[in-house]
């Protein structure tokens, strides 16, 4: 997988902790494992890196204009030769790998529609995505973003009468866990959770570092979500 220093992400729309994100995983990742060029239906296919279609679908890169238009994520698939159905793409392909990148259709994981490229892979992919359309997760993304250093940049807080453009623009940091096909919002509540099912020892060690410097956090996040991805 390419580093994340060479995939194309619209950053108007990060925040200050995705930015964060996006610096220290230029750092972490190395070049990954590849997953054969290919459409992926679950995780199962993801885990044994073996597309059950090894077609070809061109990847584009949507445009800032066309996001704040009509909301979604950065890449479109399409079908050149019609093999595949536009409804088959947006809504039934897990994901898609152009022989360098895995890209995760958001859609599934109600993350807006449309693919997101994984940042680091391992047992749990990562990805930035679009806000949830789950509603307790949609109003905690919400309450969240209020705080950050987004709203101040693009001139006004949410609550002051949301622009459409503006919400489409927003990215957060999610994880696919390939054991169980779950979608983990990844902040340090999600990164308990993910760590108490599969490694206590790592929560362990997270729980004491994150006691002893509460001002990195998202740095640490980061650090243990390498470290399980590298076990």
């Amino acid at each position: 997988m390419k580093s994340i220093t060479h995939i194309k992400i619209n950053v108007s729309g990060l925040n200050s902790i995705l930015f964060v994100f996006l610096v220290l995983f230029s750092l972490f990742s190395a070049a990954g494992q590849l997953f054969p060029k290919g459409i992926y239906m679950n995780t199962n296919e993801i885990k044994q890196k073996k597309p059950s279609n090894n077609a070809f679908l061109k990847l584009e890169k949507r445009t800032l204009g066309e996001i704040k238009m009509s909301g979604g994520n950065d890449y479109r698939l399409t079908s050149l030769d019609k093999s595949i159905s536009r409804k088959e793409i947006k809504k039934n392909i897990l994901a898609y790998s152009s022989g360098d990148t895995l890209y995760i259709n958001c859609f599934k994981y109600k993350a807006q529609q449309w693919y997101s490229p994984v940042l680091n892979n391992g047992r749990v992919l990562l990805f930035l995505g679009g806000i949830s359309q789950d509603e307790n997760l949609f109003n905690y993304q919400i309450q969240e973003t209020e705080t950050s250093m987004f709203w101040s940049k693009l001139g006004g807080a949410i609550g002051s009468g949301i622009q459409a453009a503006k919400l489409a623009q927003l990215r957060f940091p999610y994880l696919l866990d390939t054991t169980n096909n779950k979608i983990i919002y990844l902040n340090d509540f999600g990164l308990e959770e993910l760590l108490s099912e599969h490694n206590l020892e790592l929560l362990k060690l997270y729980r004491e570092e994150k006691s002893q410097n509460r001002d990195s956090i998202n740095e640490l996040i980061l650090k243990y979500v390498y470290k399980l991805n590298n076990l």
